[in-house]
Parts: structure tokens; C-alpha cells; sequence
């Protein structure tokens, strides 16, 4: 309610005369559950009452406050010279409007935005996810990355009936011309599954697939870029658990550290995939393949500290959540950069700051204290044993002893 974070009569009634007054009431409990605090309440609501007197003056009603109304309000800002702090920040008046448009949106007084056009996304495209995960248990942030390929090729192409083989080579050197060649790979990869998409049902002649050429690239020819035990331990003890922030980054890092959790499964771990009773994690992984991993006390017992002293009392059926808000699950990028930190803070020479290298540094460390590659291969829920293969490499002086000579060449 609005009246428990502003007591005065007169700002009352000032704020319930204008254009947001019948919703103040609600946007500040909405605000609540999502965890801002007092003080960020009160401003986002007085900043609202201030975005709702411009729009007022514009000739709009409330329910024309969309997301295209903010193009016109950065336009006056920005005429004003008020669309940015000397910091660089946003204006608090514009932040807020943006956070009230979206809470229109959710309580239905506003429509969702339409996608521009080059966001909309085709029915075969919506088709073929579907199929994916259906018939293959793709993750829909590898559907994701296969979206502006896919796209991209029915906008060029058109209709798949049309499709042959020159055109679909000179499509994908044209969009590969300029990229990386990983990117290149995962374009080749996202164009070829959706052929066999459509192949499957009919849509274009059969082996068209095989008309994408494969991108030139040495399978594991680079090492695995990982840390000492040593170090992966400093980063560790770096975390000061008396911070909710803290409490949960070192529950991240032992997660990863010792279990090989990949950034995806984190950020997606739910309630339901910590079974206490047998100190064991369900964790889904790709392809969505179910493994139960046995979950260590030190783990276990950082995971149950976040819960206690460091996680934000908000219900969700997510584990690790944001620590300011809005208040939502995190994403797999707040992973890696909950590894950044810790290297920031630690000040360890590591070859990235990505949470996957310490994944790599987990699978080394084993495979120095003489574990198998295919026990390796189980606890990181590799496809196939030649991914665990790479990290044979790691052991340079064991690979020198055996490397043969190269005719002609001198030994090193």
C-alpha cells in the first residue's frame, strides 16, 4: 500500500490525483515482492508521479504508456540535457518510467510491445524449436543461438520448397564470410539441423543438409585452460560469506569447482534438484538427460549457509537468486562473473575469467591424482569420451617423454 511508504496527507492525495494515481497502490507492492527497499520504493514512485505529469501534459492516457512513449521521453530528456547523469547513469525520471511501463504490462493495462521487425520470429522457426525439443531435448539457449541463422535464412531464401544446393552454399559463405570461425561453426550447425528439420517434414528434398560445408577446424588441437588446485582454492576462500553477495558466489564457485557444474546449471537449479535426504543434486545438463551427482558436505553446507544468511525472501522455486533488485533467478553470465570477481579480488594470473575454466581445472586436478578419463567423462556428463580426451594433453612432461622425434630435427 501505498500509505506504508508515504505518510503525509497532502503527498497523498497529490499522488493519487494524477494519471498513475489508481495504480500506485499496487506498483509499490509489486515493487516489494520483487525486493527493492524502502527508499528505492519511495523514489521510483515519486519518479513515477513526475513521468505520469510529463505524459499528462503530452495529451496521453495511461494506456498509451508504452515502451514507444519512452522514445519520446528520452527525446525531451536528452533536449533538456537530463537523460544522463555527469556518471553516465540514466535519469532517475527515465529509469522509473521504464520500470512502470512494465509493471502496466504485466497487469494487462498495457499491451506487450511488438517486436521490431527484425525480432519477429517466423511460425517454421517456432516449428522447428518445437521439433528440436521434442525429438532432440535441445536447450532453449542453444535454440536461442540458432535463431538469427535460421532467421535469417527463411527471410533470404524464402520458401524451403525453393531451396537448393548452390543457394544454400552461397547463403552460408555469405554469412560466414566475416565471422570467427567458431561463429562460423555454430551458424553451420544451426543451418544444417534446421535442414533436417525440414527434410523430416517434407518441406525440401532430401540431403539438402549435407549442402552446408563443414567449417575447417582442428578438434581439440588447443589445451584446456585451467588453474592449480591451489589456486582454484584461493578464489574460494576469497568469497566473505558474512555478504549475501559473497555467501553466494562461494556456493557458485564450489559448485563448479568440485562438481564441474556448467554455468547453465547453476542458474537453472531448482529446489526440487537438491535431494538432502542423500546428499545428492539432480542436475539436467544438455539434451535434458536427468544425472544425480553426489553432493559434497563442503557444498552441501555453502549452498545451505546462501540459503540461510544470504538469499533474498522471495519465493521462487530457484536457488540462487539476484541480490539487488528486481529480485529474479539468476543468469549464466552472473556464474562467470561471480569467477571474475573473485580473481579481481585474489589477484590470480588465470588464463580467463570464465566460470568453464574451472570446470577444466576440476578435470585436471583428477586426472593428476590418477582418475580414469571415462570417471572423468561421468562426473562432467561429457556425450563422448573424445571430450574428455583433450584433457590428456594437460600432462606436458608425461607427453614429452613419449613424443617421438621428428625426423631430421634435433630433440628438444
Amino acid at each position: 500500500m501505498l500509505t506504508t511508504y508515504f505518510k503525509s496527507l497532502p503527498t497523498l492525495a497529490r499522488y493519487r490525483s494524477g494519471l498513475a494515481g489508481p495504480y500506485l497502490d499496487e506498483f509499490s507492492s509489486w515493487l516489494a515482492n520483487r525486493g527493492y527497499q524502502r527508499i528505492s520504493i519511495r523514489r521510483h514512485v515519486r519518479e513515477v508521479v513526475h513521468f505520469t505529469d510529463w505524459a499528462a501534459s503530452e495529451k496521453l492516457t495511461v494506456y498509451e504508456l508504452d515502451h514507444q512513449i519512452l522514445n519520446r521521453l528520452k527525446d525531451d530528456l536528452v533536449a533538456r540535457s537530463l537523460f544522463r547523469h555527469p556518471s553516465g547513469n540514466y535519469h532517475h525520471l527515465y529509469q522509473s518510467a521504464c520500470v512502470f511501463i512494465d509493471f502496466l504490462e504485466v497487469i494487462g493495462v498495457v499491451s506487450l510491445p511488438d517486436h521490431h521487425s527484425k525480432y519477429c520470429v517466423p511460425a517454421m522457426y517456432t516449428e522447428f524449436c518445437k521439433w528440436m525439443t521434442v525429438q532432440r531435448g535441445t536447450l532453449d539457449i542453444t535454440l536461442t543461438n540458432y535463431r538469427i541463422p535460421v532467421t535469417n535464412l527463411l527471410r533470404t531464401l524464402g520458401e524451403p520448397s525453393t531451396y537448393t544446393a548452390q543457394r544454400l552454399r552461397s547463403f552460408f559463405l555469405l554469412q560466414v564470410s566475416q565471422a570467427h570461425p567458431e561463429a562460423a561453426k555454430n551458424i553451420a550447425t544451426a543451418l544444417r539441423m534446421f535442414l533436417r528439420f525440414l527434410v523430416a517434414h517434407g518441406d525440401c528434398a532430401p540431403g539438402l543438409e549435407f549442402a552446408i560445408p563443414t567449417v575447417a577446424r582442428w578438434h581439440l588441437s588447443s589445451l584446456p585452460k585451467f588453474l592449480p588446485l591451489l589456486a582454484v582454492d584461493k578464489l574460494i576462500a576469497s568469497c566473505d560469506q558474512s555478504t549475501p553477495l559473497g555467501a553466494r558466489d562461494r556456493a557458485i564457485l564450489l559448485l563448479v569447482a568440485r562438481l564441474g557444474l556448467r554455468a547453465s546449471d547453476i542458474s537453472g537449479m531448482q529446489f526440487q534438484h537438491l535431494i538432502w535426504a542423500k546428499g545428492a543434486l539432480i542436475v539436467a545438463g544438455k539434451n535434458r538427460h536427468k544425472t544425480e551427482l553426489p553432493l559434497p558436505q563442503e557444498v552441501g553446507d555453502a549452498i545451505l549457509h546462501y540459503l540461510q544468511h544470504g538469499r533474498p525472501a522471495i519465493a521462487s522455486e530457484y536457488v540462487f537468486l539476484t541480490v539487488i533488485a528486481p529480485i529474479i533467478p539468476i543468469t549464466r553470465e552472473a556464474v562467470s562473473k561471480a569467477v571474475a570477481r573473485a580473481i579481481r579480488r585474489t589477484g590470480v594470473d588465470a588464463p580467463n575469467c570464465g566460470a568453464h575454466m574451472l570446470r577444466h581445472s576440476l578435470a585436471t586436478t583428477m586426472l593428476g591424482e590418477g582418475i580414469s578419463l571415462p570417471a572423468i567423462g561421468a562426473l562432467l556428463r561429457h556425450a563422448s569420451i573424445e571430450t574428455t580426451s583433450v584433457y590428456a594433453k594437460v600432462d606436458v612432461e608425461l607427453l614429452r617423454e613419449v613424443a617421438m622425434p621428428w625426423p631430421g630435427v634435433e630433440p628438444c
